[in-house]
């Protein structure tokens, strides 16, 4: 079978040539656009969380509070670490939030059907005062949502950790 030219051997050239300005500048330009972002997320800081359940257990008609977190994040939490306690899933208590820290980190880990845990126990306010300035008085064992603030991280950081486990993980 005949093979068909559907152009000169002119606009073959013209089309088969790719300025070589073009491309240098081109890659000089996407390579500064990432050194910029790469440059900029190291600057972006924002709050590394672990989001958990909060138990509030009522002993001699006052609540204490203890949270469980995974056992492989208790080499993240240190005591004086900031918990917000995050009343959403109590009916009729939208938005109400508890501020307060960690006092106690029992190191023991506790295993179950759902997995291992670590349990911290809170400094709770008392009177119970919500961000927004309300009492509140918590009658029995309840569990809410709660995120303790482990500190700030950057997004570069977000970005480079897990490469570098990686690396360490194909070393072993």
């Amino acid at each position: 079978m005949e093979q068909i030219e559907l152009r000169s051997e002119k606009v073959r050239n013209i089309i088969g040539q790719i300025p070589p300005s073009i491309i240098r500048y081109g890659i000089t330009v996407i390579f500064l656009i990432i050194i910029i972002l790469l440059t900029v997320s190291y600057f972006f800081k924002f709050p590394e969380t672990i989001n958990t359940i909060a138990y509030f257990k009522i002993q001699n008609n006052t609540p204490v509070t203890y949270v469980n977190i995974p056992a492989n994040s208790i080499d993240k939490v240190k005591k004086g670490d900031k918990v917000i306690i995050i009343f959403d899933n109590i009916l009729n208590l939208n938005n109400e939030k508890i501020e307060t820290k960690i006092a106690v980190i029992n190191s023991k880990i506790n295993i179950n059907k759902k997995g291992a845990f670590c349990f911290l126990k809170l400094n709770l306010p008392n009177p119970l005062i919500s961000v927004n300035g309300k009492t509140l008085i918590i009658k029995e064992n309840i569990s809410v949502n709660a995120k303790i603030i482990t500190g700030n991280i950057s997004v570069f950081d977000q970005i480079i950790n897990p490469l570098k486990n990686l690396l360490k993980f194909k070393k072993l």
